[in-house]
Order: structure tokens, then C-alpha cells, then sequence
């Protein structure tokens, strides 16, 4: 049966190994890794020139040599949507190794969120945290090269006037672990007292389980699930935005709206993205992706 799971197309998409434990660079490492990108590239604060703006938002988009006219649609509706805007992708860009060149669209912007060019404000504007099909097959230094970090934090600005905080979160192994777990304590801790309107916290792997289609793969212990769940409530976070799980779904709790988004993999039921209105109220819409 694993012979025939693994036989592909395009490429293995299924690491065996990988789905019980990492078989490259642990949490902790990946998170030590991107705190060193982070500190050579200084603090992102975007400047968006206006109150309101709005955020293009995807997920799962597991693209293949053969499939990826949807995440190419959602690029060419957010690169043609008027300023200020920013675009953001909730993991699992590619489906297995090797399949990261496919991703063209996404990768001409690699990296814009987290390297010297952001500094700058220059628009467009991409953000995207790891999932695990981004990582399987010991990928994690191929992500790497291409987006330098998986653990972040940027906010948005108007002139001098503080907007919103957005922190990035690495969730691709279930598991934030200890080293990143504390740095999200300490950055909640602080940037909570700096009179944000919104603080939106995004990752791959999401917190409510709604049905047991990722089996036992990627996803949090009980006993961390809850620490961060009242970690996240404690200091107001507004929204908690993921995906990894391919279906829709909104949950209120401890005060924080925790939503996860449908998949934007071709030929997937129930294909959309999100778009979101910020301003003094967050609004979002979801919109489908056109039938072939």
C-alpha cells in the first residue's frame, strides 16, 4: 500500500517518515535559524499610506508541474488590486519535493516580506509561513533559500500612525515548540501595550480540529493547544488565520476568532481565498476560484 500511496506523476507526495517525526530541522532549529535572518534584516514596518487596506489571502495551494492554475488566479487578481494591499499564504505552497520552481508566481515575490526590499515599502508585498508538505522530504533548507525565515513578526503604518500587528508563526511539524513558544509569549507581552488596532496572528496548522481528514499528521497536543489558546486570548489577539485543513471553518473563543481558510489546490472541493478589509473593523469575504 505505501509503494502505491508514493507512486506519483509529478513526484512522491507522501513522506512516510516525515509524517511521524522530522527528518530534517526540528521546530526549534528552523525557529533559531529564522531569529538569525531576522536580526540581519532589522525590524518591517510598512508603511501603507492610508488607514484602510486590504489583504489577499490563501492556503494550501500544493502546487505540481501540472497544477497550479489556481494559485496563479489569485496572484493575478492580487497583483492587479489597487493600493495599499498585501498578500499572505497560510502553507503547503508545494505538494512534494522538487516542486518549488512551480510555484512561479509566488516566487518572483519570495521573500519580499522578509528581506532588505521591504524596508523600502515597495509594493507588491508577500508574507507566507511554512506548512508541512513545504518541509517534508527534508526541504526546509530549500524554503529557506527562498523565504529566509518561518517565524516573524511586520506591522502596518500609516505615516507615524501605528495600524496592525501580523506575527507569523511556524507550524508545520504541529508543533510550535519551546523556543518560539516563549518568543510568542515575550513579542505578546510587549507589542500588546503599543496600541494596535488589530493584532493577527497567521500559520499553517490550525487549532480546531473539524474532522480526521489530516489523520494523525500536524497537529497540536492537547496540552499545547491549550496553553496557546490562552496565551492568544490573554492578550487580545483579534484573529488567528490558518489552513492545512482543506475546509472552511470559524471558531469564537476566549475572545479570539480563529478562522481557517478552504484549500486553493486545483481539482479540491470547495476552492476559495479570502480577502480582507482592514480598517477600524476587519471585514472579510471569501470569494471561489472559476470552474475550468
Amino acid at each position: 500500500m505505501a509503494v502505491g500511496l508514493t507512486a506519483c506523476s509529478d513526484e512522491s507526495t507522501l513522506d512516510l517518515a516525515g509524517m511521524f517525526s522530522p527528518q530534517g530541522e526540528t521546530v526549534n532549529t528552523r525557529f533559531e535559524q529564522s531569529m538569525a535572518h531576522n536580526d540581519s534584516v532589522g525590524e518591517i514596518h510598512l508603511d501603507m499610506g492610508a488607514d484602510t487596506y486590504t489583504i489577499y489571502a490563501c492556503s494550501d495551494s500544493h502546487v505540481t508541474r501540472k497544477s497550479h492554475r489556481n494559485l496563479d488566479y489569485f496572484m493575478a487578481q492580487y497583483l492587479a488590486a489597487p493600493d495599499p494591499k498585501l498578500a499572505i499564504h497560510f502553507g503547503d505552497l508545494i505538494d512534494a519535493q522538487k516542486n518549488y520552481p512551480c510555484a512561479d508566481s509566488v516566487l518572483h515575490l519570495g521573500g519580499v516580506a522578509v528581506n532588505d526590499e521591504a524596508l523600502s515599502g515597495s509594493s507588491p508585498r508577500l508574507f507566507i509561513t511554512p506548512g508541512n508538505h513545504d518541509i517534508y522530504f527534508k526541504q526546509w533548507p530549500v524554503y529557506r533559500s527562498f523565504f529566509g525565515t518561518s517565524a516573524y513578526w511586520f506591522d502596518t503604518r500609516n505615516g507615524s500612525r501605528k495600524l496592525d500587528l501580523f506575527i507569523c508563526l511556524d507550524s508545520a511539524e504541529g508543533s510550535l515548540g519551546t523556543l518560539q513558544t516563549k518568543w510568542l509569549k515575550d513579542l505578546l507581552e510587549t507589542k500588546s501595550k503599543e496600541g494596535y488596532r488589530h493584532i493577527i496572528v497567521f500559520t499553517h496548522t490550525h487549532l480546531w480540529k473539524l474532522d480526521g481528514s489530516q489523520g494523525h499528521t500536524s497537529n497540536y497536543a492537547m496540552e499545547e493547544t491549550y496553553e496557546l489558546t490562552s496565551l492568544l486570548g490573554q492578550y487580545h489577539v483579534d484573529f488567528v488565520w490558518s489552513g492545512h485543513q482543506h475546509a472552511r471553518q470559524s471558531v469564537f473563543f476566549k475572545g479570539v476568532n480563529y478562522l481557517v481558510l478552504d484549500a486553493t489546490k486545483d481539482k479540491e472541493q470547495g476552492q476559495s481565498y479570502m480577502t480582507v478589509e482592514m480598517g477600524e473593523s476587519l471585514i472579510y469575504h471569501y470569494h471561489n476560484y472559476p470552474k475550468e
